[in-house]
């Protein structure tokens, strides 16, 4: 991280943000949490050697906008947050599914092909207790909850099949950053939908933001390919 003061400035930030998660400091994630994205974009753009992504632009807007509106007020705005959420997640499906086109398929060794069905049959039995959770517990927002799951499921599918097709630093940031988006969505669910435990609370923001870095890397590395 030599001469990268934006991408110190993001870890210091995150490092922060979970501090007051853990702590419950309100006051700390007003101060740290506004740093997180734009400390992150600012890092894309000094290592950005071509013209901006208008994706990753995007994206990392829609996920700045909605920790704000969760910071200022989660509940009353909770559909908002969540309509931005799936709209970003929506821009990065189109990213992966525009290396899915390109990569297709070739000859799959049986240990990959292994790895893919596994990881295809987690997302599935991932993606029904989700929704059985949410059926259970909060149905106000049913079919919102029912397109976001089959969205990350297919984010899931997709990034690991990219992965399984063409091992590499790119397809690896490209599986953390989809696997960090279900993992932290689907702790959000538990949470507050059913379990008010502490530790998912962590764990939904950590994956959160440290996302926030691979998705970042994911975007960098792509204009490489």
């Amino acid at each position: 991280m030599n001469n990268k003061p934006a991408l110190i400035l993001y870890f210091i930030a995150c490092a922060i943000f979970m501090l007051a998660v853990v702590m419950g400091s309100a006051e700390l994630m007003l101060i740290s949490k506004p740093i997180i994205a734009p400390s992150v974009f600012f890092y894309y753009m000094q290592e950005k050697k071509q013209r901006l992504n208008w994706i990753y632009v995007s994206i990392i807007s829609l996920f700045f906008i909605s920790d704000m509106i969760v910071l200022i007020d989660q509940e009353n705005f909770f559909l908002i947050v969540l309509s931005l959420f799936l709209l970003g997640y929506l821009l990065f499906f189109k990213g992966i599914l525009d290396d899915f086109i390109r990569i297709r398929f070739h000859f799959v060794k049986k240990t990959h092909l292994l790895v893919l069905l596994i990881s295809v049959f987690l997302l599935v039995f991932l993606l029904l207790s989700m929704l059985d959770i949410v059926v259970e517990f909060n149905s106000d927002y049913l079919w919102l909850f029912v397109i976001y799951g089959l969205l990350l499921a297919l984010i899931g599918f997709v990034s690991a099949w990219n992965y399984n097709m063409f091992p590499s630093r790119y397809t690896t940031f490209m599986l953390l950053t989809g696997l960090s988006f279900i993992i932290s969505d689907v702790f959000y669910v538990l949470k507050k939908d059913s379990l008010e435990i502490e530790v998912f609370d962590y764990f939904n923001n950590f994956t959160q933001v440290l996302s926030y870095y691979f998705l970042t890397r994911y975007f960098l590395l792509k204009k490489n390919r």
